[in-house]
């Protein structure tokens, strides 16, 4: 099987095409371009108290590492509490969510498989913050679902 690169990709810490989300900071180490749609990672830097609110994917996968800080992690009505060199892989099709629980900023290395996800951080961050429509636009394209919390 031919590999889904052709040369290494090499960033160094804070290298990358950026965005600001939420007060946060994504910063892609591997575009899903790069890869030609296989995978992307991010690096984000998240604020305390901050995360997505529950959702759910209907096309990727997403394998987050915790690099620093605590989180809060649920998948289905399982809740997990999860410090430095902790892993959570939130499958599709099954709603999840995280947020920093912790007091000061907290960074995940976020993979997300297949990568074209990744994409909808760049759209997202160009979003006014009241445009409700075109939010619920931006996540339909990317099949992704808010879920009531219970």
């Amino acid at each position: 099987m031919p590999s889904e690169i052709e040369h290494p990709i090499v960033r160094a810490d804070r290298e990358g095409p950026t965005v600001e989300i939420l007060g946060g900071r994504l910063t892609f180490k591997v575009l899903s371009e790069e890869t030609g749609g296989a995978y992307a990672m991010i690096d984000q830097v998240v604020p305390p108290g901050v995360g997505p609110p529950l959702h759910v994917h209907r096309r990727e996968t997403e394998i987050f590492y915790v690099a620093t800080g605590t989180f809060e992690v649920q998948c289905g009505t399982e809740k997990h509490r999860l410090g430095a060199g902790s892993l959570f892989v939130g499958p599709r099709d099954i709603p999840h969510r995280f947020e920093n629980v912790g007091e000061t900023p907290g960074r995940l290395l976020l993979t997300v498989y297949p990568g074209n996800f990744a994409n909808y951080f760049q759209e997202v961050a160009e979003v006014p913050p009241d445009d409700d429509q075109q939010m619920m636009d931006l996540l339909a394209k990317y099949e992704v679902e808010l879920v009531a919390a219970t």
